[in-house]
């Protein structure tokens, strides 16, 4: 690989999240490689990572206004991420969850694309963003419903041009078969766990860390704990529900609005349990917290199933309701799990695991 030339494309960069967290170590692998993406908006002091690259950005990062609002554009990217000109190099890895996928390769050369999910709003998930207001009334709802279907058709076509297909769950591996009628191969995510403070007495609090939007469904969490007096919650991060959330939560939860990691990380280790209710695509808290000590109770669907152990790291929530999550908290409580055990699941999900794993797949 010393003498291949590398570029790396990927949707965005604005903000240091789990998508991040793998491109961060697929460029440990390939120091020289050049990344390309839509819009570079990361702040100074969360872009050390980045260090010794070369970006290239569309059209929409002449524009600062534009690019700070780069949503808002989504619909020109499958065109923008057409325009980038990668004929100079040898392999391209795209980290794709919207439109990386789709850059026009050679025949010469080879596209690895890792895939976080088929566009989620775009297919399945529709239903449920519909259901959730995120896309609005009117003609506003009408509009994107219509460019909804023209964006599954490019959606399908795209993800025809990768070679391979790498999916970081089983689950978005099916989804992958079900919306692309492709096969992938899975390679797990890397989990940092490098402040994840491990601890095997608890206090009496259950917790969750999310961003606090719709779709994570932390309002469940609230509805249940409300009906649970006697227990206590606590509610880590910020979003744009977290007024709604404040202002219907019983005096039994507390917010604790964003937290540094260190901070947040000594919470979930002393808590008696994590709470997550959202259908993630995989889910890195649950991991976070099992790299604690502390077990999990997760909605059953989605990445939950591949990284929380039934009865032995956590339990699961049978449906996303707030009186299946109160039954599942008792059933939590009427057994006795094993902080090690939670732990030395957590470690198969390793930064190392996920790098030997995804760099197979280039040296074949």
């Amino acid at each position: 690989m010393k003498n291949k030339k590398i570029a790396v494309v990927h949707d965005w960069l604005s903000v240091n999240g789990g998508a991040e967290i793998v491109l961060k170590y697929i460029l440990e692998l390939y120091p020289h490689a050049d990344i390309y993406t839509m819009v570079d908006t990361l702040p100074l002091e969360s872009r050390t990572w980045l260090e010794g690259h070369t970006i290239y950005t569309s059209i929409l990062q002449k524009n600062r206004w534009v690019a700070q609002r780069y949503r808002y554009f989504i619909p020109m990217m499958p065109y923008l991420i057409e325009q980038f000109d990668l004929s100079d190099y040898d392999i391209i890895i795209s980290s794709s969850h919207a439109v990386a996928k789709g850059v026009l390769v050679h025949p010469h050369q080879k596209h690895i694309a890792y895939i976080y999910s088929p566009m989620r709003y775009a297919w399945d998930l529709m239903y449920e963003h519909e259901r959730l207001g995120v896309f609005g009334k009117g003609i506003v709802k009408f509009m994107l419903k219509r460019w909804l279907h023209k964006m599954r058709i490019w959606d399908y076509v795209s993800a025809q041009r990768p070679d391979i297909l790498i999916a970081d769950s089983t689950f978005i591996k099916k989804r992958i078969q079900k919306c692309w009628r492709r096969d992938a191969e899975v390679v797990y995510p890397p989990v940092e766990f490098d402040e994840c403070c491990y601890r095997e007495e608890k206090q009496d609090y259950y917790v969750t860390l999310s961003r606090l939007v719709e779709y994570k469904r932390v309002d469940l969490i609230v509805e249940a704990f409300n009906a649970l007096p006697e227990k206590k919650l606590i509610v880590i991060g910020e979003g744009c529900a977290f007024e709604k959330l404040k202002k219907i939560a019983h005096s039994n939860i507390e917010f604790k609005g964003h937290l540094p990691r260190k901070e947040a990380m000594n919470y979930i280790a002393y808590a008696k349990a994590f709470i997550f209710m959202a259908k993630e695509d995989f889910g890195i808290a649950p991991l976070e917290a099992q790299a604690c000590g502390t077990p999990v109770i997760a909605y059953g669907q989605g990445g939950a199933r591949e990284t929380v152990i039934e009865g032995k790291t956590g339990v699961f929530v049978e449906e996303q309701t707030s009186q299946s999550l109160i039954e599942a908290i008792a059933q939590f409580e009427s057994i006795a799990i094993d902080p090690n055990a939670c732990a030395k699941n957590a470690l198969t999900f390793s930064i190392d695991n996920f790098k030997k794993q995804f760099e197979a797949y280039l040296k074949d």
